[in-house]
């Protein structure tokens, strides 16, 4: 079993490029990557409260990217909204190309070992998701990272040739109690099965406290998939992550923050370091 090495909490502080992005991994960088089958179902707030635990939490190094072109939310979840940072959309062909100096403008480095890729808010900057340069970027991505977090939006899985490319080690899968999400998340977990041989994966099942619910019993039974981690909805902790970021709340005691801890030791713990 791997130890947590705890870091002591930073102030929220944030600065672009910068000698903090070290390329400190080595060929057993890891890739999670985050989906769900329907939108709303909170997987953003997973893969950012997962990216941040980690980074709080272990001695590697991570970084959170973000692939939802034309959304907001990783910019204003971490206050990074002020126009100054950049984003993936003015990486031009060739992809080959990026190297340390491209990436230290590109990523923008907390005060621990958390690191973030925003999406462009034009969707018609998404050249690097095109073809084979979602590949190339993730290999140098790879090359500096210990950890990858990927928000990936399940449209563009269809961009993606998953039986190519090895996108990711390990897959969160998050939905909503609901009728409609299950059945979509469970339509995406039987396209990644039927193209990726036993891949390590996690079924979240977010605000499961919320009505209308489908029972325990009733989502196995529709999902066919053992479920992982019941995150419960928490009204107060959804405003102190859009006001303060996910760094804040792991200040306190609460069951929705230690599900999300427990769920982020466990896929780290599984994670091949």
């Amino acid at each position: 079993m791997k130890t947590l090495i705890p870091h002591k909490q930073n102030k929220k502080d944030f600065y672009e490029g910068g000698e903090s992005m070290q390329n400190t991994a080595g060929p057993e960088s890891n890739v999670i990557l985050f989906s769900s089958g329907k939108g709303g179902s909170g997987c953003s707030f997973i893969a950012s409260t997962i990216a941040t635990y980690l980074a709080r939490k272990t001695s590697s190094n991570i970084l959170l990217l973000d692939l939802n072109t034309g959304k907001r939310d990783s910019r204003i979840v971490f206050d990074v909204d002020n126009g100054s940072y950049r984003d993936f959309g003015g990486i031009k062909n060739p992809v080959d190309s990026i190297d340390t100096s491209v990436l230290k403008r590109l990523v923008i480095n907390f005060d621990n070992s958390l690191h973030l890729i925003i999406p462009p808010l034009s969707l018609e900057n998404g050249e690097i998701l095109e073809g084979d340069n979602f590949n190339q970027f993730l290999e140098s991505l790879r090359n500096r990272f210990d950890i990858i977090c990927i928000d990936f939006p399940c449209h563009l899985f269809k961009y993606i040739d998953m039986g190519q490319i090895d996108i990711a080690d390990k897959f969160v899968f998050v939905s909503l109690p609901d009728i409609i999400s299950i059945n979509n998340t469970r339509t995406l977990m039987e396209y990644i099965d039927s193209i990726k041989s036993h891949p390590g994966s996690y079924l979240v099942i977010n605000k499961y406290n919320m009505r209308p619910a489908i029972s325990p019993t009733g989502l196995t039974s529709i999902l066919k998939y053992p479920i992982s981690s019941f995150i419960p909805y928490d009204r107060d902790i959804e405003f102190l992550i859009n006001t303060r970021g996910p760094d804040y709340i792991f200040n306190y005691n609460l069951r929705i923050v230690r599900s999300i801890s427990e769920l982020s030791q466990k896929i780290y713990e599984e994670l091949d370091i």
